[in-house]
């Protein structure tokens, strides 16, 4: 069990740094974009539209795995 929540450390902090590193690369991009429009359209906005709308859903495995490893860590009941 220790062991599975080991790895499960490892995994999350290494998607949460490679989270944190494409968030870095949408905020640029939806940078660049906003130089170029002429009308009032907001940072989120944008960023919705061209970034989240078109990736679709996805699951936030960050999330998915912090919850199955609170069950690893929770006291059985």
């Amino acid at each position: 069990m220790a062991r599975s929540v080991s790895r499960l450390d490892r995994i999350i902090s290494e998607l949460e740094r490679l989270q944190r590193e494409a968030n870095e690369i949408y905020d640029a991009h939806v940078d660049v974009l906003m130089l170029d429009l002429r009308y009032g359209t907001s940072f989120g906005v944008t960023k919705m539209r061209e970034i989240a709308e078109p990736a679709g859903l996805t699951i936030n495995h960050v999330k998915a795995l912090k919850l199955l490893r609170a069950k690893f860590v929770q006291p059985p009941q």
